[in-house]
């Protein structure tokens, strides 16, 4: 078995679709296989070795480096192993994955985690709207794992999330959380509008600048210390400005009562 270095060679002229390459599929193919597989290139298909210089490894990881924000659908289902993005990814990255790990050291586009149940992935910089939620038509976002954005998420972040731990360590967009069903969400900075529309149940821990509460959620006075320290200590762990949140007091709002009301707005002093 043996892992692989995929460097783009130069920027494609169109969108590339990426969804047949992960650890477990290039493992046991030589070289000059994997440079005679076809990818998607627009509405055309074209040898990999006619994108990336390819060069084997021996950690039976797969490394994709340079200028990826066309190329779509990296980590499409993955279900084990480590893919490593050594730059900015496209759309849907790691959607469906359900196990393995998944790093970039840039920014993601659209749908990134989209209907992810396992494994970890974590984007270096942004993430794109639609993130942690459902794929266009489906009805069901986010069912676990675990998803790190380090930079900015933008808007509809978790929406019909299921299941699982989202945090992000920069600011989140407009209407985070809306429509989600379980699941924990986590946001170091500032909140857009909306958060937590047409919720039903589910955590939203506001760690920076506390969002404007809306109008369907409502104060709620019950001791919840024990339940916040469990939580608050796993996310902890993940470092930043999450690693305050077990000394911090938390404020509940609950919400959507226009959903059921099951949902949690967490405000953090």
């Amino acid at each position: 078995m043996s892992g692989w270095t995929l460097t783009l060679k130069q920027a494609p002229a169109l969108r590339l679709d990426l969804r047949t390459l992960s650890p477990a599929a290039l493992a046991e193919l030589s070289a000059d296989a994997v440079a005679k597989l076809g990818v998607w290139h627009g509405n055309e298909s074209i040898a990999l070795g006619e994108l990336f210089t390819i060069a084997p490894r021996s950690d039976h990881e797969l490394h994709l480096e340079g200028d990826l924000s066309r190329a779509d659908r990296i980590g499409w289902q993955l279900a084990g192993g480590r893919i490593h993005v050594d730059g900015p990814a496209g759309d849907y990255l790691g959607a469906g994955m359900s196990g393995g790990e998944i790093i970039t050291r840039g920014p993601a586009g659209l749908l990134a985690a989209c209907e992810m149940s396992g494994g970890r992935l974590e984007i270096g910089g942004d993430a794109g709207d639609y993130a942690a939620s459902a794929l266009p038509g489906s009805m069901d976002g986010m069912r676990g794992g675990t998803l790190l954005v380090r930079g900015s998420a933008g808007a509809r972040f978790g929406d019909r999330m299921r299941r699982g731990s989202a945090l992000v360590f920069g600011d989140a967009g407009d209407f985070l959380a809306s429509r989600m069903v379980a699941g924990t969400i986590a946001v170091a900075g500032r909140i857009g509008a909306h958060a937590g529309y047409g919720m039903r149940r589910g955590s939203v821990v506001c760690a920076g600048t506390a969002p404007t509460v809306p109008p369907t959620f409502v104060a709620n006075d019950a001791n919840i210390a024990v339940f916040w320290q469990l939580l608050a200590r796993d996310l902890a762990r993940h470092g930043g400005v999450f690693a305050t949140l077990p000394a911090r007091r938390v404020h509940r709002h609950l919400g959507d009562l226009a959903a059921g009301g099951k949902g949690e707005l967490l405000l953090c002093d």
